[in-house]
């Protein structure tokens, strides 16, 4: 592992819990995301980008620093021009240009899933014909946690370039984390999603997992992820949402990136999984396990959860308290600490809530009481819950 370069760029919406990954790692990472978060400027070099104007900053940021591997997060995939861009002047670890817009299309990749007779949702571009009874879905194209995902009703059928039009698939929400390789998909594991939000009903509010699935369901997890990989070359980590229905995953996003459940993964088994990633793109020159904790066997089940605003809030001093451990695989109470005197908007995330347990039970019961405390803390009222929500 020394030989290989030991710095790695991470460019993305949010980058703090990709950093903690490359620590984990043994990498140095250099960030630029929408926020600079507290607790992501105090362990590495980090750079807030304008959310109005990303693209030219990502990109003049990129230029200016010597070449090194990187990585994108969230946001990213919806704009493979920025990912072409960059990649010119640094290595890659991750899907590229050319791939991306073949894979964020979800017409393609419907049709590539029904050859391989996996379950998937209907998929449309044009709603004529479709009925308006909220049995339809109508999502941007370039969307991202779900805001702006609606059913279709008479009030909002219009068609528009900048969005699609998928059959809406009742039941629980996951999400399985994959590593696409040489031979196929493989599976990493499962979370379940908390989802919805006051206002934005499919909005990503967290993950808790890793869930536990029968052998059916990982051979038709594994079907699904070997066809994604073998159809469009995916490389490293990639994520799909899915909805469980009478046994079957529906997919519903294909996450082509650092996954938001990658997290859990991580902190659940305490293992360093960009390793694995990492392998994916410099192939036999990286051997060995990925480094990890081996002092405590039983996995743990791990949640995290955004906490949105729900008034006009001025942060004040928060302090994180835990910064001081050395132990990356340590599951802090809190995490993308926003900086005091940060002003947020009603539905704006404030920072991510974790906790760890024995099993689902008593981590979604220590998450609660937690996110209570918080509302309470910052003169929030009540507002949405994410524990047990689902789409």
């Amino acid at each position: 592992m020394n030989s290989l370069p030991q710095d790695l760029l991470i460019f993305g919406a949010s980058s703090r819990a990709a950093a903690f990954s490359a620590l984990r790692c043994g990498l140095r990472p250099r960030c630029a995301d929408y926020f600079a978060d507290r607790d992501l400027a105090a362990v590495c070099e980090t750079e807030r980008i304008d959310p109005r104007h990303p693209g030219p900053q990502f990109i003049a940021l990129a230029e200016s620093l010597p070449p090194s591997p990187w990585l994108y997060t969230g946001g990213f995939e919806n704009h493979p021009a920025w990912v072409d861009q960059i990649a010119r002047r640094h290595r890659l670890w991750g899907v590229d240009a050319e791939t991306l817009r073949a894979v964020r299309d979800p017409v393609q990749v419907a049709d590539i899933l029904n050859r391989h007779g996996v379950a998937c949702p209907a998929v449309r571009r044009d709603p004529r014909g479709l009925p308006r009874d909220g049995s339809w879905l109508k999502k941007p194209l370039c969307s991202g946690g779900g805001p702006g995902i609606e059913p279709l009703t008479t009030q909002n059928d219009r068609d528009a370039p900048s969005c699609y039009f998928q059959e809406r698939i009742r039941g629980p929400s996951y999400s399985a984390l994959f590593i696409g390789e040489r031979f196929g998909g493989r599976l990493i594991g499962v979370t379940r999603q908390l989802i919805g939000i006051a206002g934005a009903p499919f909005a990503y509010r967290g993950s808790i997992g890793p869930s536990r699935i029968t052998k059916t369901l990982a051979s038709k997890l594994h079907l699904l992820g070997t066809a994604l990989t073998s159809a469009f070359g995916l490389a490293g980590w990639f994520g799909v949402d899915y909805i469980l229905r009478d046994g079957n995953p529906w997919p519903v996003e294909i996450n082509p990136r650092y996954p938001a459940s990658l997290e859990i993964h991580e902190l659940a088994s305490r293992r360093a999984l960009l390793v694995e990633h990492r392998r994916a793109f410099e192939g036999d020159a990286l051997t060995g396990e990925c480094p990890g904790r081996t002092d405590l066997p039983r996995p743990r089940v791990v949640a995290k959860v955004i906490l949105y605003a729900t008034r006009n809030l001025v942060v004040p001093e928060i302090a994180a308290g835990e910064d001081e451990s050395s132990d990356r695989f340590a599951v802090r109470s809190i995490a993308d600490v926003p900086w005091p005197g940060t002003s947020i908007h009603p539905g704006e995330p404030v920072m991510t809530l974790l906790a760890s347990g024995e099993n689902g039970a008593a981590c979604r019961s220590r998450l609660s009481e937690l996110e209570s405390r918080w509302m309470r803390q910052l003169g929030m009222d009540g507002g949405a819950r994410a524990l047990g929500s689902s789409r």
